[in-house]
């Protein structure tokens, strides 16, 4: 993720700003800080949990 912080199989959130990446059962929804070449994790869950 530090190379390249948007992976092909990254989804842009919607109706969010962010984007959200699957591992297995588990969801990474992060937001990249281009300007600060800075990558702010907001969330790691499981799938059913991650958006409640």
């Amino acid at each position: 993720m530090g190379e390249h912080p948007i992976p092909k199989e990254a989804k842009k959130l919607q109706g969010k700003v962010g984007h959200r990446i699957r591992v297995g059962d588990y969801r990474i929804l992060y937001i990249i800080h281009e300007s600060e070449k800075k990558v702010e994790i907001i969330s790691i869950a499981h799938r059913r949990d991650i958006y409640r």
